[in-house]
């Protein structure tokens, strides 16, 4: 299988974590947008084409025929609805019929059949592989003929849908009008299938660090944070000229280990690793306490996760094995907001007798050493959840993301018990012996799951869903003084 890179992956997948909601809410009908939302983004940026702006303009103009809720549950987007024949050997996707894309084509059957064909075994060889044929069954429906149950197959559903015009061309709300060196301008959708945007259009400049952006919003040049770091948080909620959003996330701060360079090959020392790490103090002084701490691969909103399961504890009396700290391993790190976690790992792990060396990269030599894998270890904040396709994404021998050569028997045995579960009782056992293999054999230092936090400047009124990314209304903002519109539910 042609593996696509990290990014690339992130794009087609996550983009529905991020601005995705479980229950859509559009406009009740069009109306004449105002305002300008000018959005400063200050994360790494570099060469690759689905970095830094472009992954905020997929996220803002893309839609995806499933949302993913944060407890892991399946909703439809734009999908109608998705059925399985009794014997999971037939799935039928029926898709919403008043969706066209920015050119102004149809959403079509047709259209739908090709992405999958092409997009899923970049995505997920574990659910192409069950696949017997995808095919037209009407103008609206898609069906699916299987070799067997799969619900991966609907957990990997979350990719940007569009246009056989081009690989820019969405459905969404905002889309793709100027680009520049350092802006890309984004135009209200006026064919969106929930009704026309409030804001007429959105302008999202590049600042070399988050603090940069930051101090822009503060100064009243921008209107919106596109995320914070967490030092900034403090000035942000005492100002009167700006809200601060936060909400849960699937991401999970971890460090991926390269499993066939020593001493990371030995599963012993990936477990000292594990258990050198005091998670909680971990949180309270990196992310102050905003997040949870990861004492396993699954997330911990998953309706079918069990906190008591076997899970990592920090355990200072285990020591370290024999030879460790004549073994030193360099730590990679890219996002410079992450140097923070990145230095009180350092620290905890050096406590525990373990030589670690830290290495800032540029986001290109990153993603060219993580393909040719050419690495000890990455530090990375990255999707975990909130379905369990993703981390077998990154755990299973074949998943697309498994950059660290990690295999275990039991692992991918758990996974393929989740993939073929007939009901939500043998999906949890599933999920429980998914838990105790990974424990029992770490592919990764787990640290933190993470929250995200965005701030706007109070000129704008933002809906906010309890819970969920502001960005799954902004469709619905609008400047302050402008009148709202009634919302209606999409089904």
């Amino acid at each position: 299988m042609q593996r696509g890179s990290l990014a690339g992956l992130f794009v087609l997948i996550v983009v529905v974590t991020s601005a995705a909601c479980a229950e859509r809410a559009p406009l009740a009908a069009p109306a004449q947008p105002s305002g300008v939302l000018r959005v400063g983004f200050g994360l790494a940026t570099g060469q690759n084409p689905q970095g830094g702006l472009r992954q905020a303009l997929v996220n803002l103009s893309s839609e995806a025929l499933f949302a993913y809720s944060r407890d892991g549950r399946t909703a439809p987007w734009l999908a109608e609805d998705w059925s399985l024949s009794p014997d999971g050997g037939t799935a039928t996707i029926r898709l919403r019929r008043d969706v066209v894309f920015h050119d102004g084509s149809p959403l079509t059957a047709a259209v739908v059949q090709g992405l999958i064909e092409k997009q899923l075994p970049q995505i997920s060889e574990l659910a192409r592989a069950d696949i017997l044929e995808v095919r037209v069954a009407s103008p609206s429906e898609v069906e699916f003929r299987l070799r067997r149950r799969s619900n991966f197959l609907l957990e990997s559903l979350g990719f940007a849908i569009h246009a056989p015009g081009g690989p820019q061309i969405w459905t969404g709300p905002f889309q793709a009008a100027t680009e520049r060196a350092d802006e890309l301008e984004l135009r209200a959708n006026e064919r969106y299938h929930g009704g026309k945007p409030l804001i007429d259009r959105i302008l999202l400049n590049s600042y070399p660090s988050v603090r940069a952006a930051w101090a822009e919003l503060l100064r009243g040049n921008v209107d919106m944070l596109y995320e914070t770091g967490v030092d900034a948080l403090d000035s942000l909620e005492s100002s009167n000229a700006t809200r601060v959003f936060a909400f849960q996330r699937p991401y999970t701060f971890m460090v991926l280990l390269n499993a066939r360079r020593p001493p990371l090959n030995s599963r012993v020392f990936r477990e000292r690793l594990n258990s050198a790490i005091d998670r909680t103090q971990l949180l309270d002084e990196v992310l102050e306490g905003r997040g949870n701490p990861a004492t396993g691969p699954v997330s911990p909103l998953h309706w079918a996760f069990d906190p008591a399961l076997p899970h990592f504890q920090f355990d200072p009396g285990a020591g370290s094995p024999e030879g460790a700290g004549a073994s030193p391993f360099t730590i990679l790190m890219v996002e410079p907001s992450h140097e923070r976690m990145a230095l009180a790992l350092q620290r905890q792990l050096q406590s525990a007798g373990m030589a670690v060396r830290l290495q800032q990269v540029s986001t290109d030599d990153y993603q060219r050493r993580l393909e040719s894998r050419d690495f000890d270890a990455i530090l990375v904040d990255a999707v975990h959840g909130p379905t369990m396709v993703r981390p077998a994404l990154w755990w299973h021998t074949r998943g697309p993301l498994n950059y660290g050569g990690y295999s275990s028997p039991a692992v991918d045995a758990a996974l393929e018990s989740i993939n073929r579960a007939p009901d939500d009782g043998a999906y949890r056992a599933g999920v429980a012996a998914f838990q105790r293999a990974i424990v029992d054999d770490p592919p990764a230092i787990f640290l933190a799951w993470s929250e995200r936090a965005r701030a706007v400047s109070t000129r704008f009124e933002v809906p906010v869903e309890p819970g969920r990314d502001i960005l799954s209304t902004l469709r619905l903002w609008r400047p302050v003084g402008q009148p709202a519109l009634a919302a209606k539910a999409v089904n």
